[in-house]
């Protein structure tokens, strides 16, 4: 069956992204404009995802947990898992330098409920790298049922061809982003399985396009997917 899905948002949890971002907001976005699925992938931290999960059974929509990982070369990962509970402890295995946030320079770090009440903050500056290297971060992915995806390679920020010069080898899946042009597209099927996302930090940047041939819109039919 055709899913409609965009498995790279960032909730207010992210310090780049509005406060309006609540996973509420988020999850209702997509189900208003039909998507089957979609993920909150926060830089480096988790906190929002179990709220949106319990928002997309409400809603009817898969939210797939998530986390984009910045590794020790600032290459940013997309990391998809088939339950929380293997995000969790992937996330928990993570060694991440404390450096206390500053929210009038980098911004908030809000922590949601399901009724988009702030209910916490995260301290740790989330825009630092972690300890680990873009190869290490997917053989723990992999350990913890998921799968690692380079995010959004055909920009130059955190993106892995513009850091490393290219998308190495152990990859067998990458991110382009929505601005990626069809030509851009084509050619890099030739060589993997490519998933389209909006990295959406403000709601209106949702993206709404993007299609993927699933079984179900589960996210172990989607892990699946991708792994194989």
């Amino acid at each position: 069956m055709k899913v409609k899905y965009d498995l790279h948002t960032h909730s207010g949890l992210s310090p780049c992204a509005e406060d309006d971002m609540t996973p509420c907001n988020i999850v209702g976005f997509a189900a208003v404009n039909g998507l089957d699925m979609v993920a909150i992938s926060d830089h480096n931290a988790i906190a929002n995802v179990k709220t949106a999960m319990a928002v997309g059974e409400a809603y009817g929509v898969t939210v797939v947990p998530a986390i984009e990982l910045q590794t020790e070369e600032d290459v940013h990962i997309l990391c998809l898992f088939p339950t929380y509970g293997d995000l969790e402890d992937f996330y928990l295995s993570i060694d991440f330098p404390y450096v206390e946030n500053n929210p009038e320079i980098f911004g908030n770090q809000n922590i949601y409920d399901e009724d988009d009440n702030v209910v916490g903050v995260e301290n740790r500056l989330l825009l630092n790298s972690a300890a680990i290297s873009s190869w290490e971060v997917k053989k723990l992915v992999e350990s913890f049922n998921g799968v690692a995806i380079p995010a959004h390679i055909d920009r130059d920020a955190n993106g892995m061809v513009a850091i490393l010069g290219a998308v190495t080898e152990e990859f067998t899946v990458v991110e382009l982003s929505t601005r990626a042009t069809q030509d851009h597209i084509d050619e890099t099927k030739k060589n993997y399985k490519v998933i389209i996302d909006s990295d959406a930090h403000v709601l209106d940047s949702i993206s709404t396009g993007s299609e993927i041939d699933l079984q179900s819109p589960t996210a172990k039919c989607l892990i699946d997917y991708l792994k194989g």
